[in-house]
Formats: structure tokens, sequence, C-alpha cells
């Protein structure tokens, strides 16, 4: 539902524009405005030109307070969605549909079970008036924070204040997200496909957030057993560079979607439940075993034996560096 009424505001025009007409504006100026929907937040993000800001910002403010809800965008992006996980995820991306079933395994009956795109079923039965009620109820004041960056006046930053201070003050959204209950022991889930090779995503879930006192170390650690697209990270020397296994093989304390497109995790994507994973990128079939058995081995031994103070160093020194990256 939030993924559905976030993609109709910003890719369904209007109540006095058609999404056509928007784009037609948004080219001249090279500018665009995209959405992100998750778990526990919905996020929209524009950029333009500091010269083309008053013109740009008079399209998203219309987008954003005054959405169109036309029904034949309805339909289009209600079909998108749905084709979405249907093709592209179930028959066109294995790797992260693997990611994605760890996240039904660990999260069974809870609000996280699902992906943020929603259930095929779901999205079938959806109106447009839900999406209406949906955005009614949840687009307030309450729940709204704003963020403003680069070559702006405070004359801009009063006028955006004063616009979005016309939504409904509303509720703030506090959902407290249960922990999972798993069963003991070790469970394997095999998707069985059609393949010539075989991706494997392991993990469990970690009562650390950002506001926890050990997430700073915990993400040093999963730094130095598998930062992301880097042959620094210790599972990326044991399974890809001394065994050549496959392309890469990381390990995460926060839901990293898309990773196979991107170097860098996707800002605001906040979660209050996390968990701990691995994400063994494609093998060979026959290799299948064995990388599952090499890993589970080398995450015993990083549990037992941790990181000695030359490795620890040298993880930290690498991060001081790479936060900067993140952060531009």
């Amino acid at each position: 539902m939030a993924s559905l009424t976030a993609a109709m505001i910003a890719n369904g025009g209007s109540k006095n524009l058609t999404y056509d007409e928007i784009v037609a504006q948004f080219y001249p100026m090279a500018a665009g405005f995209g959405w992100q929907a998750d778990k526990e937040m919905t996020t929209f993000v524009g950029q333009t030109h500091v010269d083309n800001l008053p013109k740009y910002y008079s399209l998203i403010r219309q987008m954003l307070l005054e959405p169109g809800f036309r029904p034949e965008d309805f339909s289009r992006l209600k079909q998108d969605a749905i084709n979405f996980l249907k093709t592209g995820l179930r028959e066109g991306n294995d790797e992260e549909l693997g990611k994605e079933r760890l996240y039904n395994i660990i999260y069974a009956g809870t609000v996280y079970e699902n992906h943020s795109m929603g259930k095929v079923s779901s999205l079938e039965k959806l109106t447009l008036q839900d999406v209406k009620d949906f955005y009614a109820k949840n687009y307030t004041q309450a729940n709204l924070v704003l963020g403003l960056s680069g070559g702006f006046d405070q004359k801009f930053s009063n006028e955006l204040t004063t616009d979005f201070a016309k939504l409904p003050k509303g509720e703030k959204m506090v959902q407290k997200i249960a922990a999972p209950k798993l069963s003991d022991g070790m469970k394997i889930d095999i998707v069985q496909r059609e393949t010539r090779a075989t991706a494997i995503s392991m993990g469990f879930p970690i009562s650390v957030n950002r506001a926890h006192k050990d997430y700073a170390a915990l993400a040093l650690v999963a730094s130095y057993f598998g930062q992301h697209r880097s042959s620094n990270s210790y599972l990326y020397g044991r399974l890809r560079e001394l065994r050549g296994l496959n392309y890469g093989d990381y390990a995460y304390i926060e839901y990293f979607p898309r990773g196979m497109f991107q170097f860098d995790p996707d800002p605001n994507l906040a979660r209050s439940q996390q968990i701990f994973q691995i994400w063994i990128r494609p093998v060979e079939p026959q290799n299948a075993n064995f990388a599952l058995r090499a890993t589970l081995y080398e995450y015993d031994k990083l549990v037992k034996n941790g990181l000695d103070q030359q490795t620890f160093e040298e993880t930290r020194g690498f991060l001081t560096k790479y936060v900067n990256i993140l952060t531009q």
C-alpha cells in the first residue's frame, strides 16, 4: 500500500498536470523526482539546479500536496508493481529473490515478511480508493520530516515549511515491530530454479540497529568479514581470490536491497529490526555445497576468534575514509 501510494505521487501526476506534462517540464531542467518505500518509512527525493528551484518546486509541491490520483495512472502503476514481483523479481533476478526469501523465512508472520512492494495477491485486490485513504491517513504533519541541502535561502525554507503545514496534523505513526520467533537449529530452504548457477543467502535476526551502543562495533566486524563490493574483505579473499568460486561474497547488518547494482546502500531504509546476513554470489552448482560449508567455517572462526589488533586497526582506518563516500 505504501509503495503504490508513493508511486502514484511521484509517477502519477498532480491534480492540474498529468505525469507526462510534468516529465516534459522536468526535461529541460535536467531534473527528476524519485520515491522509495520500505517497511517503516517512505522517502521522496528531488534535485535541481538552483536557478530552476522556483519552477521545480512548484511542480513537486503539486505532486506531493495535490496528487492527481487518476484511474489510468493507478492501473498502470499497479500493473508495474505486479510485473516487478512476477517477472522482475521471481523470474529475472535470482539473487535478489534469494535475499528476499531469507526475510520471508526469518520474519514469517510479521510486517517484515513480504517484499516492500507487497504481495501479488494483495496488489490485485487494491483499489484507487484504498490509495486515497492511505494518503489521507498517513501523509500528515505528524509523520513528516523535511530536509534541504545545497543552494537555498531562508525565504525558500520558510515557503516550504508553510506549504507543508497545510497537511492535516494527524497522529504520529508509532509501530512497535515484534522480534521474529524462530525455532532452534539451522533451517535450509531451497528455491528450485532452472539456472546455471546457485546463489546463497544466509542470516539470522540481531537486536542491534543504529540506536544500539554496539552498532559501530558490529558494523566494523561486518566490514572486515564481507565489505560490499570490496576486495579488502576477508570472505572475498577466502572464496573468490583464493579459490575463484564466484564474483563476490559479502556480509551486512542492515537491509541492503539492489546490492548487485550498487556499490553503496541507499539511504533512508531505516528499520527497527535487522538481521546479520551473508550473501554468496552465484557459484557453479557443483560448488554450492563447498561454498556453503566454507562460508560457515569462516564465520565460525570469526565468532570464536574475533579480530586481532592489527586487523581491527586496518578495518577502522578503512572505514574512517569510506564513511566520507557514504555521506557525499
